[in-house]
């Protein structure tokens, strides 16, 4: 009898310490998102597959390597879209492709990432996730899914002019849910930039000294390309030389220019005044 009180004594103990043990673990995926806000929810979906960040891929020939972080990136360039010839493909992330969310295929941004994309010609802003690989095409920075090009007005063209900053998961969850109440405020400000600061530029140097800034514009000058000139700015006190050329008014004079600059391994960026 007492042989069996002490067995039953050391049964109790153990499952004692295993229940204890199971209930300090982390909880199950599923618990875990529930356990989040509501507006970050709406972002942690099926982006399922986790690269490893810095991973290098290739693609038509070429050699990619993804960014090690996302934070602070900013960039200018052409947007172009893609719909529904894709539509229900898996895309690089692991979910599937939707045209009518608001999603886009980067080359070298982490998966997922947020962006804000502006459309530098009337104004209107986007937030979108990118959960694809793309697009391998020339001189295009990001794919935009149907309904993200539609939100800033480049369906009809194709292609667009774009502004991209990356922004903080929360902060692309309280966009998606709440955003887009003030269309009345966003068009007001589309007209202003559309009638005032229409005027695309690429920008192709920067110099302290007016002489580099010179030999820069007299160099690409010599590559048939026109409307080069030097602008005078001043940033806290120190004087700066920007070499820019322009105004760019299509697509196709920008893909022309990039192509004629392509081998002199320039720093470009493209600017609004």
């Amino acid at each position: 009898m007492f042989r069996k009180e002490k067995i039953c004594t050391h049964l109790v103990v153990l499952i004692s310490v295993i229940m204890a043990y199971g209930c300090s673990q982390k909880a199950p995926l599923s618990q875990a998102k529930s356990s989040k806000p509501s507006q970050v929810s709406i972002v942690q979906d099926n982006c399922t597959i986790q690269r490893e960040k810095g991973y290098e891929y290739r693609e038509k020939g070429r050699k990619y390597k993804v960014l090690t972080s996302n934070r602070g990136y900013k960039k200018r360039g052409i947007a172009s879209w893609y719909g529904p010839n894709f539509n229900g493909q898996a895309t690089a992330c692991g979910e599937i492709y939707d045209m009518f969310d608001f999603t886009a295929a980067h080359k070298t941004l982490p998966l997922p990432s947020y962006l804000r994309v502006k459309n530098l010609t009337n104004g209107r802003e986007i937030v979108v996730k990118v959960n694809d690989r793309g697009p391998f095409v020339k001189n295009r920075l990001i794919d935009l899914s149907y309904a993200a090009a539609r939100r800033i007005d480049m369906l009809e063209k194709g292609t667009a002019f774009v502004e991209l900053v990356n922004i903080t998961q929360a902060e692309a969850a309280r966009t998606m849910n709440y955003g887009n109440k003030s269309n009345m405020a966003k068009e007001r400000i589309a007209r202003i930039v559309k009638f005032n600061s229409n005027k695309i530029y690429l920008q192709i140097g920067a110099f302290k000294e007016k002489n580099n800034a010179l030999k820069m514009q007299q160099r690409v000058s010599g590559k048939g390309i026109k409307n080069v000139y030097i602008k005078k700015s001043r940033v806290k006190r120190q004087v700066l030389y920007r070499v820019r050329i322009g105004p760019i008014k299509t697509i196709d004079r920008y893909d022309q220019i990039i192509n004629l600059l392509v081998s002199l391994s320039l720093d470009m960026d493209l600017v609004t005044r």
